[in-house]
């Protein structure tokens, strides 16, 4: 196919998505998206990493440049290291992993920092944490409720009509086919009680990476509905998360280059020019850019020319904010033993309790905060966000039991990491789902691609899984090119 005619069905493919996103139904955009799967290969579900590759027999020899050593850039360098390409990974910060980092040292185990869960026993994640030997453990918790001031079990809260409806609410907002809203505008209109608003909030839009008043149900339904990373969560004992990424990426380690931002990337000319911070210049052929969201959305990384307008739109339309995650240890454990998660009213929508199956030494919560509570304990100082959750925890566990028995804290905010500034991608109102994830996804120019868990449209955005899943199909994209 010659360039003209490439260049004419990419603009026709672009005025087909944008017809799509404000014409159809919400059941017709999603037969579309798994018709899209179905003829493209687009749903990035591969379960396993023995997965054949369609392009075994290309060869590439010009100059890759991956953007970003995160589970995306990893994972693309990885395939591109087993076909002997020419590639390198330029990482902005001093370390490998992106938004997977573990703290060591802070108790007997690795506390995770960022992902913690591997969700779904059907990905190559898995199968990689399967692999490594990691000890994989069973939940068996029990998750509790705070209602008022009173802390109780979901059994506990059985009779409770208020907590029944906050929890079939939970379930109808990822099931939903009405009009597009949020999740506030949905709980306002269903009438739920507002002393159990928090509750749906946690179980919704806080595990989607933001607030009640920014989550598009319609977008979360879309997701719930396409993903196909198969049944339960799982976290390990014995390891972090990371350690099983530098095991399984050695080879690819000694290709990426720390400490180095790249600001802009001209692909105006036959070689593309990569410039970093300090103004060192670059040439490569081709480009996959792993980069968060928020990164794209901001101007640290500019191009020339400018993207696609239906690539700006796109990028525009999925939403990204604050995520914080508070680390508390403690010199005894006050809450019941078969504590899984606390879901609270106060500053942390949510606790876990993240040395269950780890340690029976150290007694560790974990507080996840997204959306506009994590940017109201953002804009304090750490001493005195940890202050506020302590005060919560008194309140329901027993004036000063979780201040008297504190022994360390750390908050870890994702919005204040430089290169990162932010938790993970979530869909917005209006702003198209699914198929905006589409568009982000697609190549420009046959040159540059783009990979990271924003451009995951097969339900996976916002997991590591999904991440690793998008460095497969770039990669898969970049060979399909080569002629």
């Amino acid at each position: 196919m010659g360039k003209r005619k490439r260049e004419k069905k990419d603009v026709e493919r672009r005025k087909q998505v944008h017809l799509i996103n404000h014409s159809f139904t919400f059941m017709q955009r999603r037969d579309f998206l798994k018709n899209t799967i179905i003829t493209t290969g687009g749903v990035i579900a591969f379960g396993s990493c023995k997965e054949k590759d369609p392009y075994a027999e290309r060869e590439y020899k010009g100059q890759i440049a991956i953007i970003g050593a995160g589970a995306a850039g990893l994972y693309a360098g990885y395939l591109l290291e087993g076909k002997k390409a020419n590639y390198t990974i330029y990482e902005a910060s001093d370390k490998i992993g992106g938004r997977i980092r573990s703290l060591k040292g802070f108790a007997d185990y690795d506390i995770e920092l960022g992902a913690e869960e591997i969700h779904g026993n059907l990905s190559v994640w898995y199968d990689w944490v399967k692999e490594s030997g990691a000890s994989i453990i069973t939940d068996t918790s029990t998750d509790f409720y705070q209602i008022g001031s009173q802390l109780l079990s979901e059994k506990q809260w059985g009779n409770d009509s208020d907590f029944k409806a906050a929890l079939t609410l939970a379930q109808q907002a990822i099931n939903y086919s009405g009009t597009d809203m949020t999740l506030l505008q949905y709980m306002e209109s269903t009438k739920l009680a507002a002393k159990v608003r928090h509750i749906t909030e946690a179980l919704v839009a806080n595990k989607y990476g933001t607030s009640a008043n920014r989550l598009s149900i319609l977008g979360a339904t879309e997701e719930n509905q396409t993903r196909s990373a198969g049944s339960g969560d799982f976290t390990l004992a014995n390891r972090s998360l990371v350690s099983v990424l530098e095991e399984k990426c050695k080879s690819v380690i000694p290709k990426v280059v720390l400490n180095t931002q790249i600001k802009r990337i001209d692909y105006s000319n036959e070689r593309i020019m990569l410039e970093d911070a300090q103004a060192q210049r670059r040439y490569v052929d081709k480009v996959i850019i792993t980069v968060p969201l928020s990164v794209l959305q901001s101007t640290d990384l500019q191009f020339t020319p400018a993207l696609p307008d239906t690539k700006i739109a796109s990028i525009k339309s999925i939403g990204m904010g604050a995520g914080i995650k508070a680390v508390l240890v403690f010199n005894q454990r006050f809450w019941d033993a078969a504590t899984g998660s606390v879901y609270t009213s106060g500053v942390v929508p949510e606790y876990s309790v993240s040395s269950n199956g780890r340690s029976t030494k150290s007694f560790v919560l974990t507080g996840l905060v997204m959306g506009e509570k994590a940017e109201a304990l953002s804009a304090v100082s750490a001493s005195a966000a940890i202050q506020s959750m302590l005060k919560d925890l008194d309140a329901v566990y027993g004036k000063g039991i979780a201040t008297g028995s504190l022994t360390n804290a750390r908050l870890m905010d994702w919005g204040k990491e430089p290169f990162i500034k932010g938790a993970y991608s979530y869909p917005i109102v209006g702003g198209g789902g699914l198929l905006n994830r589409q568009t982000l996804s697609y190549p420009v120019q046959r040159r540059l691609y783009f990979a990271g868990e924003a451009t995951h449209y097969g339900g996976h955005s916002g997991t590591v899984h999904g991440a690793v899943e998008t460095g497969r199909r770039v990669v898969e994209e970049l060979y399909k090119d080569v002629t």
